[in-house]
């Protein structure tokens, strides 16, 4: 539910760091060169446990009289040859969430069974040691993980109740901890996938830290819970009804729906669009070509309307063709060409958007369907249902006074709504390169086409703000909302809570 937590607490190995890979590896190695056998697996047996904990798990396994001191030394040695060699990696998505939850206002804590100075100093070097109210390490308490000290530690420190805070683990033990304080586990895999035991102990399991970042979109702040029509064919189609908007009111349910295509829903989907929800209007942002390749359904007592928002030779800047593999490329070569990078290609893909004059005016158009419709389900999609609805579903919510923090709550979700789509796209996209140079760039494309980022939504609003001087100035004068067709939008959409 939404606002129900209050901090975010990380481990360090494995969630923010790739260590555990690096430690694995110097365990092999030392466990090549003095012949402990089963190294690897019992290296895995200590992930997540400290110091004291570990020798006594080696004990267990190699007898009281083993030198743990020195494999131990000798593991660290390579450790950190590994690391002045190569650098210590940070995960995917570490910095984009850590920013996150600064503009959020949460505070956020780490708590590792590495000792806190060794914590300290590896935050400190990549450069994210300033986002942390609080470290605890694992020499700072008597029993590490799986016992519960660290995260009541940690949530200490911070002045939250465990019941309200997030623990981003990856560990059996960090996770068994974290549920053991009462903290609401999150789980992103590393080395080792979750059992049923582990399982049953989570709040959500995440791939990786951007997954996180979308999970908790709706769970921080004063936002409500932002879910989908449960449709078979249409991963991207939700009912915008029930988000609040300004003076006591909030958007009426069933009246407003965002979509993907239409051509993968299926008959049970139809009915549920035209029985329960009422649909009378859908307005098609596609061009001609992508409509002549997957026409929506003709569906009775249904007006349809075409409004594409990009001109047929502008298509190509995003996600929306049918050959996904050259749209990469194309995509990969541009970035190339122009010096940029793939944030800063998406962010002047969503400009371009509003502020092209063929793209102003198919929103204009947009505004006029919705206000000539008085009753029923008006339903808008592109293709992706992510880039055109919802740049489109960004202004009209904007136009119903809904707080920002909502719209971007609701822009978010199509990460969450449509990654069973996108990782079965990377996977296709990226399977035939034999480089890994090669494949981690067309990955890295794919990502940025087929999901969405708060900065592309950001940079909606600074290019409405730096044109006009604000939101409410740019949808009058470029868009022709003027308070009296505002009205008209409030009196069709919204109804007092």
């Amino acid at each position: 539910m939404a606002g129900n937590c209050k901090a975010v607490i990380f481990d360090m190995d494995g969630v923010l760091f790739d260590t555990e890979s690096i430690c694995l590896k110097a365990w092999k190695a030392v466990g090549r060169d003095f012949g402990l056998a089963d190294i690897e697996k019992t290296a895995i047996g200590c992930i997540g446990l400290n110091v004291t904990d570990t020798r006594a798990f080696f004990q267990r396994k190699y007898g009281e009289d083993v030198d743990f001191a020195f494999y131990k030394q000798e593991c660290s040695r390579h450790i950190r040859e590994s690391i002045e060699r190569d650098g210590l990696p940070l995960k995917p998505g570490v910095r984009e969430i850590l920013r996150f939850l600064e503009r959020k206002g949460c505070p956020v804590g780490l708590a590792s069974s590495s000792s806190e100075q060794n914590v300290r100093e590896h935050i400190r070097r990549a450069g994210i040691d300033g986002y942390f109210q609080t470290v605890v390490g694992g020499d700072m308490v008597e029993h590490s993980k799986p016992l519960p000290d660290i995260y009541l530690l940690a949530c200490g420190k911070l002045g939250t109740a465990p019941e309200e805070t997030v623990a981003v683990e990856d560990s059996p033990n960090g996770l068994r901890s974290a549920h053991a304080a009462g903290l609401r586990p999150v789980m992103v895999p590393d080395l080792i996938a979750p059992t049923p035991e582990i399982e049953a102990l989570l709040w959500k399991r995440c791939g990786d830290l951007l997954e996180v970042k979308d999970f908790l979109w709706d769970k921080l702040g004063d936002v409500q819970e932002v879910t989908r029509i449960p449709l078979t064919g249409m991963c991207n189609t939700r009912d915008l009804g029930g988000y609040r908007a300004g003076n006591g009111k909030r958007i009426k349910p069933r009246r407003l729906i965002r979509s993907g295509a239409l051509a993968d829903g299926t008959p049970e989907d139809w009915e549920v669009l035209l029985s329960e929800y009422h649909l009378k209007t859908v307005v098609d942002f596609r061009t001609g070509e992508e409509r002549r390749q997957k026409p929506d359904p003709a569906l009775d007592g249904v007006t349809y309307v075409e409004n594409p928002i990009l001109e047929e030779e502008a298509m190509g800047i995003t996600r929306e063709q049918s050959d996904g593999s050259s749209v990469v490329k194309k995509v990969i070569g541009t970035i190339r060409e122009n010096g940029s990078t793939p944030l800063e290609y998406m962010k002047n893909m969503y400009i371009s958007l509003i502020t092209e004059p063929f793209s102003k005016a198919r929103y204009r158009r947009f505004f006029e369907i919705l206000s000539d419709c008085e009753d029923g389900a008006v339903l808008w999609h592109c293709t992706a249902g992510k880039d055109r609805a919802g740049v489109g579903t960004l202004l009209l919510l904007s136009a119903l006074s809904v707080p920002r923090e909502q719209i971007l709550a609701d822009y978010m979700k199509v990460n969450e709504f449509a990654r069973k789509e996108v990782d079965k796209l990377m996977k296709l996209l990226t399977e035939g390169e034999e480089e890994a140079a090669v494949r981690q760039e067309q990955a890295e494309a794919v990502r940025l086409l087929f999901t969405v980022d708060e900065a592309y939504a950001l940079s909606v609003f600074e290019a409405m703000e730096k044109e006009c001087g604000s939101v409410d100035a740019f949808l009058e004068k470029e868009l022709g909302l003027t308070a009296e067709k505002r009205k008209r939008l409030e009196a069709l959409y919204l109804e007092d809570i």
